[in-house]
């Protein structure tokens, strides 16, 4: 992925974009539901910011704290938010422990790198916080539950990716997250989803998927 300096924002951000199709639609959806459920006096967190991006776009509401949270090392990184670089679990109990107040809990493809047990203990810490009032917006890649579907899916999705970059950048990348990334089937997904709260499937792009969870 030579093209790409991935500890550049705007580098970064257009690489995502070229990754998932129609992304612009998911990350404008996804920062409407914020603004309709970010409260006074509470948090806004968005796991795995990476850039920024979401959080420094909002629409901001007074007395409102917009956190980022990552270990990605980046070269700069987008304003109007406060980065902290910490491990999400951690820092997710201790808001719990401290009785801070998070209104909305943001994850775009950032849980699916999460390996079981550390996703397992993740999704209950923010079952804990849904249950205190969140809400939970979240994206990640899945496997459709047919087969022949998927697989064509799955060639339509590199059609695309052919517009943006390579086949040697397409075929680099899907080695890269066939070791890092943890894929769910669809179904699989919304039943995890479904144990933490009401689940409103609000963004498809061919096998990715966005939800709200309240």
């Amino acid at each position: 992925m030579g093209r790409f300096d991935f500890g550049k924002v705007d580098d970064f951000e257009k690489h995502i974009e070229l990754s998932i199709p129609n992304f612009l639609t998911l990350d404008n959806i996804f920062k409407h539901v914020t603004h309709e459920f970010a409260q006074p006096e509470s948090t806004v967190v968005d796991l795995g910011c990476s850039t920024g991006r979401f959080l420094s776009g909002l629409t901001q509401i007074e007395e409102c704290k917009y956190v980022g949270i990552d270990t990605v090392d980046m070269e700069t990184r987008r304003d109007n938010f406060l980065f902290v670089e910490a491990d999400v679990e951690k820092w997710l109990e201790e808001q719990l422990r401290n009785k801070a107040v998070l209104s909305v809990i943001v994850s775009m493809f950032f849980l699916q790198f999460l390996g079981g047990e550390k996703r397992a203990r993740v999704l209950n810490l923010i079952r804990n916080h849904i249950e205190l009032g969140a809400k939970l917006l979240v994206a990640e890649k899945v496997f459709l539950e047919d087969s022949r579907l998927q697989s064509l899916i799955h060639r339509l999705h590199i059609q695309e990716k052919r517009k943006g970059f390579t086949e040697k950048e397409i075929l680099d990348k899907d080695l890269q997250l066939s070791v890092s990334m943890f894929c769910k089937q669809e179904l699989e997904l919304e039943a995890e989803l479904k144990q933490l709260g009401a689940v409103t499937k609000v963004w498809q792009s061919y096998n990715f998927m966005g939800y709200v969870v309240q």
